[in-house]
């Protein structure tokens, strides 16, 4: 019988592959954010939107699409959302393009039938598990007089407790750098910053002269046309920018009751972790045979602090 003899130094490496294979497949490693927890979108929600009025607040004349954490840039089923940033003269408004094509397309279903009193399950949503909840597809952000608001809509069993907040705009401290790159057919510049907890880089293009970027990104001197933290967990990239008019409106479907940053974002924090022990909601696992009421879910908030 012959023993392989391993010297210190494969010891060593082979020990090391493994360890790289068990992060790979370990389910804490941190790879871009996915919408991995049980909490699901109230189809009421759609529902009372798409039948309700929408109020037109003022008009965007320049409207940027961003595809958030995409594993295909190319294929638009593996974004988690597809975020619009709509600039007007006075406000800017950051929200889902996925979300409002699904209610505009459930509006017009509903208006060419009247008589029915039921409406397609599926619906037209787009994106990675388009029925379920994550904030960052689910919140609109409006930015105007150096404050920033966020209307939070929440998942299916808080579906009457939407929440909203006002901030003052969030300073970064950016420090611009000498490397270029090129983003949706726009020469970008640079920069990077240290935010709530996090590192970002972010792609500026001075060819679009405007302190704006996606969600509450800003205070650049060019649009930000790409933008992710460090680690990888959160990406936000250019896919198109628009001319024309591009209404910004004014949040709809169920109120939404005024609260705090630190509540929402507990909360948000909250329903992604353990959604079942957070809603005191519970679900009936078949093959368990048996009531879940608590299962957790990795989970890495944008903002840290």
């Amino acid at each position: 019988m012959k023993i392989k003899r391993i010297s210190l130094r494969n010891l060593n490496d082979e020990i090391l592959i493994a360890i790289l294979i068990y992060l790979c497949l370990s389910p804490c490693m941190l790879w871009a954010q996915r919408k991995d927890s049980d909490a699901k979108i109230s189809p009421s929600n759609f529902l009372r939107s798409a039948r309700g009025q929408r109020d037109t607040v003022c008009e965007a004349n320049v409207r940027i699409r961003y595809a958030f954490n995409a594993e295909d840039i190319k294929d638009k089923s593996t974004w988690i959302d597809e975020g619009q940033l709509k600039i007007a003269p006075d406000m800017t408004d950051y929200s889902s393009y996925f979300v409002e094509v699904d209610e505009d397309s459930l509006a017009h279903w509903l208006d060419a039938n009247k008589r029915s009193n039921v409406y397609p399950p599926a619906r037209w949503l787009q994106g990675h598990r388009p029925d379920y909840w994550i904030e960052y597809q689910y919140s609109q952000i409006t930015t105007q007089d150096s404050i920033l608001t966020e209307w939070a809509t929440m998942p299916r069993e808080l579906d009457s407790e939407n929440l909203y907040y006002t901030e003052n705009l969030p300073l970064f401290n950016w420090q611009i750098c000498t490397e270029t790159d090129t983003v949706c057919g726009y020469e970008c510049i640079k920069a990077a910053c240290h935010w709530r907890g996090r590192g970002f880089t972010a792609w500026f293009t001075p060819d679009i002269p405007v302190e704006y970027g996606p969600w509450k990104f800003g205070g650049l001197p060019g649009l930000i046309m790409k933008v992710s933290d460090d680690d990888g967990i959160y990406t936000f990239e250019a896919v198109a920018v628009e001319n024309g008019n591009f209404p910004i409106f004014a949040p709809r479907g169920s109120k939404y009751k005024q609260a705090t940053r630190d509540k929402v974002w507990k909360l948000q924090r909250a329903l992604n972790e353990n959604y079942f022990k957070t809603t005191g909601w519970s679900v009936f696992n078949i093959k368990l045979g048996r009531e879940i009421t608590s299962r957790e879910h990795p989970y890495s908030q944008l903002e840290l602090e």
